[in-house]
């Protein structure tokens, strides 16, 4: 925060005590960092801002519980964490949406807190696909490379529904476990996402 700590702190009572003004520095301060935030999990600039209002209603509302003895950035970063894996979680359930959202994902390059090396993370999922068994290998590119449905890939392979879907939870669950000892417990919510 671009402020000094004695101003920090004294935002933040005024804050707790609904002053207007000082929460609307403190979302000054913080917009600009909270936003690059969001956006490098949504690319999305419209998607970002929109839930980056929805934290600062958040902090807002919920301003009378703020513990001033605890660090204000990590209350604040793991608001837009949730709220963002919220919104995530939510767009998941759209087939048409899970292609982009992987994507996403798979970009990142570093972030502050969460940081694994994009060439790493290739090399780990290539080499557990490489080891799979033909038909997940299969389905689970159909899935998460091409986009395509889990009703999609079983009329393409002529099995049913719950196969593919089995067949996905358990490669997930695999890629999920490989990745755990690079990731940190915050990053690993978002491949849950892609378990149903």
């Amino acid at each position: 925060m671009s402020t000094s700590n004695n101003n920090t702190s004294e935002l933040l009572h005024l804050l707790k005590n609904g002053d207007e003004r000082a929460f609307e520095e403190i979302f000054n301060c913080y917009h600009k960092r909270l936003h690059y935030f969001i956006f490098s999990f949504v690319k999305s600039e419209f998607v970002a801002e929109d839930i980056l209002q929805e934290v600062m209603i958040k902090v807002w509302l919920k301003r009378t519980t703020i513990d001033l003895s605890s660090s204000f950035d990590s209350y604040l970063y793991t608001i837009a964490r949730n709220q963002t894996y919220n919104h995530l979680r939510k767009i998941s359930n759209q087939e048409s949406l899970k292609k982009e959202v992987w994507r996403n994902i798979k970009s990142f390059n570093r972030q502050t807190e969460d940081t694994i090396l994009l060439s790493e993370y290739n090399e780990i999922v290539d080499d557990i696909l490489n080891n799979l068994p033909a038909k997940k290998r299969n389905i689970y590119i159909l899935s998460r490379e091409q986009g395509k449905s889990n009703q999609e890939i079983a009329d393409l392979l002529n099995i049913s529904q719950k196969t593919v879907k089995n067949h996905l939870w358990k490669t997930l669950q695999l890629i999920k476990a490989q990745l755990k000892p690079y990731l940190s417990d915050s990053l690993i919510p978002l491949f849950v996402l892609f378990l149903s």
